[in-house]
């Protein structure tokens, strides 16, 4: 692989890093969902540099995913919502099989579906426990495919979902914890 793809891709890994991080750390689901979006097109452009095409055409269905998830109020949409979120699911996991190049192709399959099922949600605070279960997937795919700097961006991802977990805690369940505690002791 030619250096300078490679040092481009790398950066552009990196970009949608910052950008996936930031979109844990926003209070409000539109928001989350928006920088997810602008994430997921710059880690498709760094796949198809690197020429993991698998990781760049599920993206793009987690894109697709993600953006019919953040209009999920839209008439059409509530009314269909499961009709929705099977079809996208199904098209997924379809092209996923037929891009099947290893058995780590098969690991972005179940880090989208994990993700872009979080935004069907609307708990902020369930979005990003589902979320957290996606990154893993996506993290080893990023090893096995040489993006290096998004395999560390998903380990900075698990790490910024917590921190957002923990910060966004409704704090009236930890006193209410604290004093279940004081009660036993």
């Amino acid at each position: 692989m030619n250096q300078i793809v490679l040092i481009v891709s790398q950066i552009i890994g990196f970009l949608a890093v910052a950008s996936f991080l930031l979109s844990y750390q926003l209070k409000k689901r539109k928001n989350i969902i928006f920088c997810n979006v602008i994430s997921r097109c710059l880690y498709i452009l760094q796949y198809v540099l690197l020429g993991a095409f698998e990781g760049a055409v599920l993206d793009v269905l987690g894109a697709i995913s993600s953006v019919i998830a953040a209009k999920k109020n839209l008439p059409l949409i509530k009314k269909h919502t499961k009709f929705f979120v099977v079809c996208m699911d199904l098209i997924i996991v379809v092209a996923g099989l037929l891009l099947y190049v290893n058995p780590f192709s098969l690991l972005p399959i179940a880090g989208v579906l994990l993700h872009t099922t979080a935004f069907w949600i609307n708990d902020e605070k369930i979005i990003r426990r589902v979320s957290l279960l996606g990154s893993p997937f996506w993290m080893i795919y990023n090893f096995s495919c040489l993006a290096y700097g998004s395999a560390v961006g998903d380990f900075l991802t698990m790490v910024s979902i917590v921190i957002a977990m923990i910060k966004y805690r409704n704090p009236k369940d930890h006193s209410e914890k604290t004093v279940e505690v004081e009660k036993h002791v």
